[in-house]
C-alpha cells in the first residue's frame, strides 16, 4: 500500500497484495507466490486511521479476510509505520499475525537520504551535482559538449526516492572528474550567455577544489556498497537469512570505513589531485572575530584545522548517521530471521540439536497463534523437520 499525488494533485492510494498459491499436484510448482495490483483509490486524508480503514474496506469489497493476512509492508512514512497510530499498528490491533516488514528498498533509500541530510557539507555537495546536471542538460549543445569529454559515464537527474540515480552522478564525477572540468571549461570559453558562463565558472572553481574532490571518493565507496545490498533486497528469490547476513556485513563495512576510511580517501584524493593538477590542500577556515570573555569556554582548536573540520563535521557525521540507520533496519530484519530463519536452510537443520529445533518450532507456534486459532502445530512441524533433514 502506497500513496502519492497524481497530476491533478489528488492523493491516490495503490493497493497490491501478495498471496501464496497452492497449485494442484500435477502442476510443476506446487506452491507459488503471486502479486496482484488491486486498485487505485482517491483519498482526502492520509492519516493512519483513514488509510487503515480504506485498506480494510477494500479487502472486504474483494472478499478478502484481514484475518488471513500474514504480512504488511509500506514505505517508511510515520503515518504508515507509526508504533501507535500508523497503519501497521492499527492493522496489528485487528490481526496480530499481520507482521509488519518495512519496505527494504525504501529503508535503504532512507539510510542514504538521512546520511546526505545529516551534514551541511553533504547537502552542498549533492547540490553541486544537481547544478552540474542542470547546466549540461539545459541544451542539446551543452549536452553534446559533456558527452564529447565524458563518454563513459553521464551525470543523471536524481530524486529523493531513487538513490541509484545519485550513484550514477557520483560515479560520473568520481571516475572522470578531469573530463568534467574540461567540459565546464569549454562551456566557459564558448558560451555567449553571461549567466551560463557565470555558472560554469562557479562550478569549475568548486570541482577544482580539493574538498570537493574528496566528497565523490567517499560517497562512491558508500553508495556502491549500499547499492549492492539494495539490489539483492529487490530480488524475489533472495532468502531472508542471506539478506540478514548481507545487512550485517554492510554494517561491518561502515564501521571499518568509519575507523580508517577517511585517511584512505585522503590518499586517493591526493593522488587524483596531482594527476589533474589540483593543490591537495584544504582551503583555510575563516572565522569572524569574536570577543572572548574569561567565563567563555575555549574554542575547539581542532575545528579550526580544515582537514579535521572536514572529518568531524562531514565524514564522521554521515558515517554515524548511516550506521545508526542501518543498525535499526538490521534489527528489524534480524527479528524476522530469528523467528523464521531456521526454515530456510536445510543444511543447518542437519547440524542443529533437536532441542534447538524444538524451541524454534514452539516459538513459531506462539507468534502464529491468535486466541484459539493457530497456523501451525509445533510438534507436527518439529517431526516434519526431523524427517526433512534426513534427506
Amino acid at each position: 500500500m502506497d500513496s502519492t499525488p497524481d497530476i491533478n494533485h489528488q492523493e491516490q492510494v495503490s493497493i497490491v497484495i501478495r498471496i501464496v498459491l497452492m497449485n494442484s499436484e500435477n502442476s510443476e510448482d506446487i506452491i507459488s507466490i503471486k502479486e496482484y495490483f488491486l486498485t487505485f483509490i482517491n483519498v482526502h486524508s492520509t492519516t493512519g486511521l483513514n488509510l487503515s480503514n480504506t485498506l480494510k474496506n477494500q479487502l472486504d469489497e474483494y472478499g478478502l479476510k484481514l484475518s488471513n493476512c500474514r504480512g504488511q509492508s509500506y514505505d517508511n512514512g510515520s503515518n504508515m509505520i507509526g508504533l501507535y497510530k500508523g497503519v501497521q499498528s492499527r492493522i496489528l490491533q485487528n490481526n496480530p499475525r499481520a507482521f509488519f516488514v518495512p519496505c527494504s528498498a525504501h529503508s535503504l533509500n532512507l539510510v542514504l537520504r538521512d546520511s546526505a541530510k545529516s551534514s551541511t557539507k553533504a547537502i552542498t555537495f549533492f547540490g553541486y551535482l544537481g547544478r552540474i546536471y542542470n547546466l549540461f542538460s539545459a541544451s542539446t549543445h551543452r549536452w553534446d559538449i559533456f558527452k564529447s569529454h565524458c563518454n563513459l559515464y553521464t551525470v543523471k537527474q536524481w530524486s529523493e526516492t531513487r538513490w541509484e540515480s545519485r550513484i550514477n552522478s557520483v560515479e560520473a564525477i568520481r571516475l572522470q572528474v578531469k573530463n568534467v572540468m574540461h567540459a565546464l571549461s569549454e562551456i566557459l570559453q564558448t558560451s555567449d550567455d553571461p549567466i551560463t558562463k557565470s555558472e560554469a565558472l562557479s562550478l569549475l572553481n568548486e570541482v577544482g577544489s580539493f574538498e570537493f574532490l574528496l566528497s565523490p571518493i567517499i560517497w562512491y565507496e558508500l553508495l556502491t556498497e549500499v547499492n549492492i545490498v539494495s539490489k539483492n533486497f529487490q530480488n524475489p528469490n533472495m532468502q531472508l537469512d542471506v539478506l540478514t547476513n548481507m545487512l550485517k556485513g554492510l554494517i561491518v563495512f561502515l564501521e571499518k570505513y568509519l575507523d580508517n576510511g577517511f585517511e584512505k580517501a585522503m590518499e586517493t584524493a591526493k593522488q587524483l589531485a596531482i594527476t589533474i593538477e589540483i593543490e591537495p590542500t584544504f582551503n583555510e577556515i575563516r572565522y569572524s572575530k569574536k570577543k572572548i570573555y574569561f567565563s567563555d569556554e575555549s574554542v575547539d582548536e581542532t575545528l579550526q584545522d580544515p582537514k579535521q573540520n572536514f572529518r568531524t563535521q562531514y565524514f564522521l557525521v554521515i558515517l554515524d548517521s548511516a550506521i545508526m540507520s542501518m543498525s535499526k533496519r538490521f534489527n528489524q530484519i534480524n527479528n524476522f530471521n530469528s523467528n523464521f530463519g531456521f526454515l530456510y536452510d536445510v543444511s543447518k537443520l542437519k547440524t542443529m540439536p533437536d532441542e534447538e529445533i524444538r524451541k524454534h518450532c514452539q516459538d513459531l507456534q506462539i507468534i502464529l497463534t491468535d486466541g484459539e486459532d493457530k497456523d501451525i502445530d509445533a510438534i507436527d512441524l518439529f517431526e516434519e523437520l526431523l524427517i526433512l533433514r534426513r534427506w
